[in-house]
């Protein structure tokens, strides 16, 4: 039994009310103890489930009626410092609560039929250290992977679906750089977002409603001198052949596709 669901369990039990703070401390507890990269808080008609994603799979965590749901949603919102008062468009916001230190998550809200869905993603420094060697990889492939990175220019991709593991192994690709080559290369990224910052990285987010986009941030990075560029994902022609060109010219360009 989760610790939410227990929370929920013993405070029917006693007859006292729930408190949606703490019922939100402990959902994020769940998520962080069982290793979940997202946890996903979805609003039905009978009830509000929770569900977590944990190595790639959705696994069921707490059903919790359904009068709590707006409270809930308004809790990771000044978590999150979006706007209150706005529901039925998306919003996004990060968060670190007090309560888990050094954990990050990056929430997004959207609305529907039934209310606001949460999804927030969870980044724990503590269980993800970035580091090449825990990737899973079995020992040729962990070599051969190792042997790639340190080469000085090319294209590397990394795929896979969602939550497959693509964004943790390209930062512990570029965890692995700076390990080798401490600061005497030159690492710059463009993600969307940023979602850990890296020692000795130059990260940017892209904001497409400004008209920064991958291939404008991209372009303006190759004028910075970077030896090591990271894509946090490619997503168009442009931006594939951007990436092509930078790394045909003396460049080592990492990235992802969603296959």
């Amino acid at each position: 039994m989760s610790a939410a669901e227990q929370y929920i369990a013993a405070q029917s039990a006693a007859g006292d009310d729930v408190e949606v703070p703490t019922l939100v401390n402990f959902i994020i507890q769940d998520g962080v103890e069982a290793g979940a990269s997202d946890i996903h808080i979805e609003p039905w008609e009978d009830m509000t489930g929770v569900r977590i994603r944990v190595n790639g799979v959705l696994q069921w965590l707490v059903g919790i009626p359904s009068e709590f749901h707006e409270n809930i949603c308004g809790r990771f919102k000044v978590m999150s410092n979006m706007k209150s008062h706005v529901k039925d468009m998306p919003q996004d916001g990060k968060a670190s609560p007090p309560e888990f230190k050094g954990v990050q998550l990056r929430v997004s809200i959207f609305p529907t039929v039934y209310g606001e869905k949460i999804v927030s993603r969870i980044f724990n420094p503590d269980a993800k250290m970035f580091d090449i060697s825990r990737l899973g990889f079995d020992d040729d492939t962990l070599t051969k992977f190792k042997e790639l990175v340190a080469k000085p220019t090319g294209l590397i991709l990394l795929t896979g679906p969602t939550g497959s593991g693509k964004t943790t192994a390209i930062y512990a690709a570029i965890g692995y750089i700076i390990d080798v080559n401490g600061n005497a290369v030159a690492v710059s990224s463009v993600e969307d977002p940023v979602e850990q910052n890296l020692d000795w990285v130059n990260q940017s987010t892209i904001n497409v409603s400004k008209g920064y986009n991958y291939p404008e941030a991209l372009r303006s990075l190759m004028r910075q001198d970077p030896e090591i560029i990271m894509v946090g994902e490619i997503r168009d022609l442009e931006t594939a052949e951007i990436a092509i060109n930078a790394g045909m010219t003396g460049h080592l360009v990492i990235s992802t596709l969603h296959s």
